[in-house]
């Protein structure tokens, strides 16, 4: 009886397990992100952030100045069934190769996002080059018309002076 019972509930609490993993990795990975950019400010040493595709990792790694060595210095596994899908860096489509975040000892970063697919659902998470970092449910939002280049539109010429103008 015992057997059987501990079989019918057993895929339930595995299942209820991983949904917990992925509920959690998210507000986890803010908080890397945002703890990455507090350190940054404190010592005043750039950090970056990347995602290792192949590890299935979120890595932070700090740069010294002097030598321009790459350190690892923490990183944050995603669970299984997390997967990215879209990239940008500062306002350009990336990839996970080239897709690196900087956070800078003024506080501010690059800017960018990632956008990850988990059970089904997209979650991004937005770098905004203050250094703010959020996530949102969905895909990552379209920012083609966030900014106008002014006079992008209008030809600007310069036209003779007018007889008798004034100076």
């Amino acid at each position: 009886m015992l057997a059987l019972f501990a079989a019918a509930i057993m895929p339930n609490i595995v299942r209820e397990k991983h949904s917990r993993e992925v509920r959690q990795f998210f507000p986890e990975m803010r908080n890397l992100l945002m703890a990455t950019r507090s350190k940054a400010i404190g010592d005043g040493v750039t950090r970056t952030v990347r995602i290792d595709d192949g590890a299935n990792r979120v890595v932070v790694e700090r740069t010294d100045a002097g030598t321009g060595d790459v350190t690892e210095e923490r990183a944050l596994s995603m669970p299984t069934g997390v997967t990215t899908n879209a990239f940008r860096l500062k306002k350009d489509d990336s990839n996970a190769a080239d897709w690196k975040i900087g956070f800078y000892a003024d506080g501010r970063s690059e800017g960018g996002a990632v956008e990850f697919k988990a059970d089904g659902k997209s979650i991004s998470l937005l770098i905004e080059p203050g250094g703010a970092v959020k996530l949102q449910d969905g895909e990552l939002p379209d920012i083609s018309n966030q900014e106008w280049d002014a006079g992008g539109y209008e030809q600007r010429i310069q036209t003779p002076n007018c007889e008798g103008a004034s100076r």
